[in-house]
């Protein structure tokens, strides 16, 4: 009878040591990157850039809304005032974040008002509905 609880004692811990063996020999999965990098090129574009959230205002019309070559001369210029006029207003201390917001609206609006002439009928309906967007994504902050 000392014999057979022997056994069984010692099939036990055999049993116990080689699930323990097993575990220890299992893959551990990989952890996932804390900042995976870039899967695109358009994906590297700078979430701040000095013309808003993405970078180029230009750049994202012309792929946005189709501009023609001729569009796009007409455009850049309106674009590149506004952009001096808002890095003026950034660097402004002595205005208030509201006040900035409030300014930064006008100057957008005013360029916006002198881009609408220079878009086809279909481009402008691409363009108001992008705004209508981009709106309601503001306000959802």
């Amino acid at each position: 009878m000392k014999t057979q609880s022997t056994l069984r004692s010692l099939a036990t811990a055999s049993l116990l040591a080689a699930t323990a063996t097993l575990r220890a020999a299992d893959p551990v999965p990989p952890t996932p990157p804390v900042n995976p990098p870039p899967a695109t090129p358009e994906a590297a574009k700078p979430e701040r850039g000095p013309d808003g959230p993405r970078g180029d205002r230009l750049e994202m019309m012309k792929e946005q809304l189709g501009l023609t070559p001729e569009q796009v001369e007409k455009i850049k210029p309106i674009l590149e005032k506004d952009r001096e006029k808002i890095q003026v207003l950034r660097a402004d201390t002595t205005t208030s974040r509201e006040q900035k917001g409030e300014k930064m609206r006008a100057i957008i609006t005013a360029s916006m008002e002198q881009i609408k002439p220079i878009l086809t009928p279909e481009q402008l309906e691409k363009f108001k509905a992008g705004m209508e967007k981009r709106r309601a994504a503001q306000e959802a902050r």
